[in-house]
């Protein structure tokens, strides 16, 4: 469960999308979203090339481009879109083996961008070598692979002379050049857009200014240290003037660090820290980390990769109303993005496109094929309270959990848990009945008709003893479901 403004909300579903390429499952979902909505495509990545998954359903994609190398980081890219001063509408894409495409959105195509001086070439580096790309002040700017460089061409320019800027010798704890970011802020000075570069082994430097060549209008405003950073350059999201970057420490936010805070009081995961330390000392240097907003229901993703020891896969999702934070379990995600106000997902088992939607898991395209759709299981457990006494124990009797659902009942095993017992509850619940009624097919006056959210209460009895007590929920829905509030009879005893 996630947590929402009116309690602690179910998932949303995922609706498969589009499949059909050959080859690996697609490392990156790349979206462009043109000035008029008919230009809009989506794409994904994989070991092979880039292949058109534009229209829902499709099921025989197009491979608009066909990779030179399939080995190491092909089909990890870094994109942007980016408008030149001739209004001509782009997107620059830089893979993580095979460099710089462009496509072009009045032509639709997409090209390879090779070393030269030529109209539409980059001159004195091989773009070959390019897998990061951003922009910063109208400038684009590339990080070399494996490098401390970064390199960056003429304003309003995808083309052109590159010029070379080099970090190494801000970075005092090491590690290449793995991400630069734009930092929208207002630093007292008036808003303005800070240049951030961030290394492997965990500094973060802050640059202002505009012109990099111009030692007069271009300075470091200073270096921090986050820790460690996790493979691949999905490192770090801005989200409402802010920079949060991903490191061995949790989810750093910039604008406590350049305040003096340091560790667990300028990450925003410090709540969940057990568990999200726990993957990060695991998978650090495995791929599939992504730092996502995702703005159609305010919540903040980190994305970590399949797990080495098959363990569950697990996504931290924070709701950004709130800063509370929820964990997704077994959604095998690789790469997430969002698209015409939806957010759609590759999968890293299958060789599928997913789009978030609706309240049941694995729509298929072809059930026959793949199965029918599920509902979706969820768990909660609460913070545990002494109730006021904390050396005393207690009984908790009776547990009513409060919901609110617009169909069936959610199914729900609930149990009393005591003294911080973290183990899952491992009886799965089963589904409640659906007591919405069916146009054309259930009798007028003998069932609930119409969208309105309805609540439902389920009193469950209590087992145990504890000092301090919380209450553990299994549950499984297909429906909206919120978990609105608890009612809970106990009683109290002495110290034995």
């Amino acid at each position: 469960m996630l947590p929402k403004d009116s309690g602690m909300e179910v998932r949303k579903g995922s609706v498969e999308y589009a499949n059909g390429w050959t080859g690996t499952f697609a490392r990156s979902i790349v979206a462009f979203e043109g000035q008029d909505s008919s230009n809009d495509r989506l794409w994904v990545c994989n070991t092979t090339g880039i292949w058109d998954v534009t229209t829902d359903g499709e099921t025989s994609p197009t491979q608009d481009v066909t990779f030179a190398t399939t080995t190491g980081n092909a089909g990890i890219v870094s994109y942007v879109q980016f408008s030149t001063d001739g209004d001509e509408e782009l997107l620059l894409l830089c893979d993580g083996a095979n460099g710089y495409y462009t496509w072009t959105r009045s032509t639709d195509t997409w090209a390879k961008i090779a070393t030269g001086a030529g109209a539409t070439q980059i001159d004195n580096v091989d773009p070959v070598n390019f897998d990061f790309v951003t922009i910063w002040k109208k400038r684009v700017w590339f990080i070399e692979a494996g490098k401390s460089s970064a390199w960056y061409l003429a304003p309003g320019a995808a083309y052109g002379a590159a010029i070379e800027f080099n970090f190494a010798d801000q970075f005092r704890f090491g590690g290449a050049l793995r991400a630069i970011h734009n930092w929208t802020l207002d630093a007292g000075d008036g808003i303005d857009d800070k240049l951030v570069a961030i290394s492997g082994g965990g500094d973060v430097c802050v640059y202002t200014g505009t012109d990099p060549a111009a030692v007069s209008s271009f300075e470091l405003q200073g270096t921090w240290y986050v820790g460690a950073v996790p493979a691949g350059r999905r490192i770090a999201t801005e989200h409402a003037g802010d920079l949060f970057i991903l490191s061995r420490q949790g989810l750093m936010a910039l604008s406590r660090l350049t305040q003096g805070m340091t560790g667990e009081d300028a990450s925003i995961t410090h709540k969940i820290s057990p568990y999200i330390r726990e993957v990060l000392d695991n998978e650090l240097t495995t791929f599939g980390w992504d730092v996502h907003v995702d703005m159609t229901e305010n919540l903040l993703t980190i994305n970590t990769p399949a797990r080495s020891d098959n363990t569950q896969q697990q996504n931290f999702q924070m709701y950004l109303g709130r800063g509370s934070w929820g964990i997704v379990r077994d959604l095998p995600i690789a790469n997430t993005t969002n698209w015409q106000g939806e957010v759609y997902w590759t999968d890293n088992v299958q060789l599928k496109v997913f789009k978030k939607s609706g309240n049941i898991d694995q729509v298929y395209l072809n059930t026959a094929t793949d199965g029918e759709a599920v509902a979706i299981d969820w768990q909660l457990l609460t913070a545990y309270q002494d109730f006021g006494s904390s050396a005393a124990y207690k009984r908790l009797h009776f547990i009513r959990p409060i919901f609110s659902s617009d169909g069936a009942e959610p199914g729900i095993n609930v149990r009393a848990y005591y003294n911080y017992d973290l183990s899952a509850i491992s009886e799965p619940p089963t589904l409640g009945a659906d007591v919405v009624g069916t146009w054309n097919t259930d009798l007028w006056g003998s069932t609930i008709w119409g969208g309105a959210l309805r609540v439902s209460e389920d009193l469950k009895g209590g087992a145990g003893m504890g000092r301090h007590c919380a209450v553990n929920i299994r549950g499984r829905t297909g429906d909206i479901t919120t978990l609105l509030a608890f009612d809970i009879v106990y009683d109290t005893g002495g110290l034995l």
